[in-house]
């Protein structure tokens, strides 16, 4: 009796071994299930990668020591030019054989095959998705086509040059220049590289172009100038081109116009900033406009709506120290913004869900600013001193978004402006406002340092406010 006792009391135990046994054995399959990419669109059709669901959870979880990683996590390619990625699938640490489904976020700008090849269709940015064959684990690069053009707005002779770079050497060259409306200093050209407009300070004018697909020559749009309000400076455009936010500083406005399908401008709304400011930026995932503060000590996030391209302030970074500019660079991760002033570079955490803002660190340089850059990398950020004639190299922490001074280029003509980083990550250029010697200067970045070489000088036509890359 005593034996068969203990043999049912010892039998539940069991019972519930098996139980949790099978549980976790459902658990294992149905996320090998969920996370097929196929099955993964049924049940997640969103495209909010910050949605979140219990099933999501579950499959994370499982996951978790499944990785796959790219030979690339970022690139730029050509138009016309392709690039062969490859993965490598990890489980619990060792390689293991896989086949991958890969997937491109936009054909019209990049295609890729079956085996990982990338074609650079059209200009724009990317994501190319390589998902292990049994769903557990997946990996993307951030892929950017471009044509190798460079325009600049040229304020002192009113008209916008058109360069050309060299693939091997990244030496620019002239190809020609168009008139604008009076003074022009801010620039843009939409994602797809169809349309170009100027911000012409004295006029209250933006100048609408044409950009030939094939030559990238500029030719004036059918109704060639459109009202800006008074003195238009700097803007952006969003991610999908179909709305163009400005600086106005004579407004002391926020405007908003809709980009039409003929490349020409709609006036929509306008918002009062208090303040005749000239900069403005827009996050890496183009949900959220940043704005230097009445104050001139604090960056102000805005909402996008899509619906309508209507902005809805949402906050307000923490006080930093300024000396009356606030040129806001955004990390390609969209996690960090540095803003730099005329003493100091202060690094802000951002959440690209709420449009929050924290304080991360500051960096004193003590000296000018006019204009900043970052490495599509992420692991270098720019500083233009306007009045030293200097570019200082910072390095990045990835982690903590926090920088250091690595090393800065000295020696070079005291009227700098604003500074462009091609997709590739090999070179730079940087606008020069001098009339007596207007070049661009050129530069091949180090791309282990970040450090910049002149690699020499060119002459677009006269001197130069802004510059833009595509």
């Amino acid at each position: 009796m005593k034996t068969n006792c203990s043999i049912r009391k010892k039998f539940p135990k069991c019972t519930n071994f098996l139980r949790v046994f099978s549980l976790l054995v459902c658990l294992f399959s149905f996320n090998a299930c969920l996370l097929n990419p196929i099955v993964h669109n049924l049940l997640f059709p969103e495209k909010d990668p910050s949605s979140k669901s219990l099933f999501g959870l579950l499959a994370l979880l499982a996951s978790s020591n499944q990785v796959v990683e790219l030979n690339h996590t970022w690139a730029g390619i050509r138009k016309g030019d392709s690039l062969q990625l490859e993965a490598q699938y990890y489980s619990d640490g060792a390689r293991t054989d896989s086949t991958f489904y890969w997937t491109s976020s936009n054909d019209s700008v990049a295609t890729v095959d079956t085996k990982g090849l990338v074609q650079g269709i059209g200009n724009g940015k990317v994501t190319i998705t390589a998902t292990a064959a049994d769903g557990r684990a997946s990996a993307s690069s951030d892929i950017t086509v471009y044509t190798g053009y460079v325009y600049t707005t040229m304020d002192i002779n009113s008209t916008v040059g058109f360069l050309a770079m060299n693939q091997l050497t990244g030496l620019l060259s002239s190809v020609g220049t168009n008139p604008t409306g009076n003074g022009p200093t801010g620039i843009g050209v939409d994602p797809t590289g169809k349309f170009l407009f100027t911000a012409n300070l004295y006029s209250g004018t933006f100048s609408q172009f044409l950009i030939n697909q094939s030559t990238g020559v500029l030719t004036a749009n059918s109704i060639p100038t459109y009202p800006a309000g008074t003195a238009p400076r700097n803007l952006v455009i969003t991610p999908d081109g179909r709305f163009l936010y400005l600086a106005s500083e004579g407004n002391m406005e926020i405007r908003v116009f809709a980009i039409n399908a003929d490349g020409t401008l709609s006036f929509l709304f306008a918002y009062p900033t208090v303040i005749p400011h000239n900069l403005i930026q827009i996050s890496r995932n183009g949900n959220f406009i940043f704005y230097i503060s009445p104050n001139l000590t604090e960056i102000v996030s805005y909402r996008i709506n899509y619906n309508d391209g209507s902005l809805t302030q949402v906050g307000i970074s923490p006080s930093f120290p300024n000396g009356g500019s606030g040129f806001i660079s955004t990390h390609p991760n969209g996690r960090y913004l540095y803003v730099a002033s005329s003493l100091t570079v202060t690094v802000l955490s951002f959440d690209g869900n709420t449009g929050q803002m924290g304080f991360v660190d500051s960096v004193y340089h003590g000296l000018s600013t006019n204009g900043t850059a970052i490495h599509p990398s992420g692991n270098f950020f720019y500083l233009v001193h306007i009045n030293e004639g200097e570019i200082s190299c910072y390095t990045v922490e990835r982690n903590s978004g926090k920088i250091s001074l690595s090393s800065k280029q000295s020696g070079l003509m005291t009227n700098l402006r604003y500074m462009v980083i091609d997709p590739t990550g090999r070179f730079a250029y940087v606008a020069n406002n001098d009339n007596v010697t207007p070049n661009i200067s050129q530069f091949s970045i180090n791309q282990t340092t970040g450090e910049l070489a002149l690699i020499g000088t060119v002459n677009p036509g006269s001197a130069q406010w802004n510059l833009t890359f595509l």
